[in-house]
């Protein structure tokens, strides 16, 4: 009977001791370890997640993001409010972290350039120095590369805005000492904008009233020196100021009037043809080649003759004089409407140029009348 007994004991012993062996573990969820052996630790665990431990989340105070989903966000979050980022403390320049979330960690935030650590280390990208002493100067320095002092250089003639500052070729002051925006200076013997062409020779001045060419039979003071046409220095040698139609001794017909040369009434004052009277007084020419010395020729109104005569006179265009003789050579003492006397200019009838408006036949001599006005 106890023989039984110790058999039935030890069994049941047995037993209890079996169940305890195969029994499953379960995961304490706060201890680092895998205790229930599924390869997934703590809160990792999915036996964990009805745990408070667990389901608790932490605000990250730099994120933007509402990480424990209490309705409150980084700083406005009071489990934030020891951040220093978010108790006023700024950036922190050596920690690797964004303090006053703007963006910029340690030393590339603004708020760090005085930062002992920093100052060596920024590069600053338009003084000449390597100031964080790697070798590379300025623009050289990959740090500069976004700098809009290393961006481009400004090319000075495309048009374009090539180094981003907002202002284009000319109007860029790098460009100031180039030679594409150095202007010409159109009277001065010199290429002031370098292109090889200097003053009227650049195309530059071509608009230039320093350059105008007068245009000698237009009505128009084109080179603007207040001398219109022919009374322009400019149109001497013009063939539109030429008085002679007729080239008086070549043996041609040159104006097609049938007469040649002197026979032609064109050239009656004409220096060669003026051999064959005393002399021209419009142009006080002939006194001298006739040997005279220095007398000078004049107009005779009531004979129509020319004559030679010293002294010249002295009374200027328009001034009162009594006699011819009293005026300059060129010039012919006539009366006005009330009487009074002056000089006027005097002009071959078939002469071109030689009168502002017209060669008035005022002696119904065929060469010679007075200028008007």
């Amino acid at each position: 009977m106890k023989i039984l007994s110790f058999i039935f004991l030890s069994f049941i012993f047995f037993t209890a001791c079996n169940d305890n062996e195969t029994t499953e573990k379960s995961e304490i969820c706060d201890n680092g370890s895998d205790d229930d052996g599924d390869g997934l630790v703590d809160c990792a665990d999915p036996d964990c997640q009805i745990y408070t431990i667990c389901t608790l989340k932490v605000e990250n105070c730099a994120n933007a993001v509402d990480d424990d989903g209490d309705g409150f966000i980084d700083c406005d979050d009071q489990d934030c409010w020891d951040f220093d980022g978010c108790n006023g403390g700024g950036e922190i320049c050596n920690n690797g972290y964004d303090d006053d979330l703007d963006g910029l960690v340690d030393c590339d935030d603004d708020d760090c350039s005085t930062f002992p650590s920093c100052i060596f280390l920024r590069e600053i990208c338009d003084n000449g120095t390597d100031d964080d002493d790697d070798g590379f100067i300025d623009c050289e320095d990959q740090d500069c590369f976004a700098h809009e002092s290393c961006l481009s250089d400004e090319i000075c003639n495309n048009g374009a805005d090539d180094d981003g500052d907002g202002d284009i070729d000319c109007d860029d002051s790098d460009c100031t000492s180039d030679p594409a925006c150095s202007v010409e200076i159109c009277d001065n013997g010199t290429d002031d904008d370098g292109d090889g062409d200097a003053d009227c020779d650049d195309s530059d001045c071509t608009s230039d009233p320093a350059c105008a060419v007068e245009i000698c039979d237009n009505g128009t003071d084109d080179d603007g020196d207040g001398f219109t046409d022919c009374f322009d220095i400019e149109c001497l040698g013009d063939p539109a100021c030429s008085i002679f139609d007729e080239d008086c001794d070549n043996g041609t017909d040159d104006d097609g009037d049938g007469d040649v040369d002197c026979d032609d009434s064109d050239c009656s004052f004409s220096p060669t043809c003026l051999l064959g009277i005393t002399c021209d007084p419009a142009s006080d020419f002939g006194c001298s080649i006739l040997g005279t010395g220095d007398e000078h020729c004049y107009f005779d109104e009531n004979t129509g003759d020319s004559y030679c005569h010293d002294p010249a006179g002295t009374a200027g265009l328009d001034d009162n004089c009594s006699a011819t003789t009293d005026c300059e050579p060129g010039l012919m003492c006539l009366e006005g409407f009330f009487g009074s006397k002056s000089c006027k200019k005097l002009c071959h009838i078939s002469a071109v140029g030689e009168c502002s408006v017209l060669c008035y036949d005022a002696f119904s001599n065929p060469t010679y009348g007075i200028c008007l006005p």
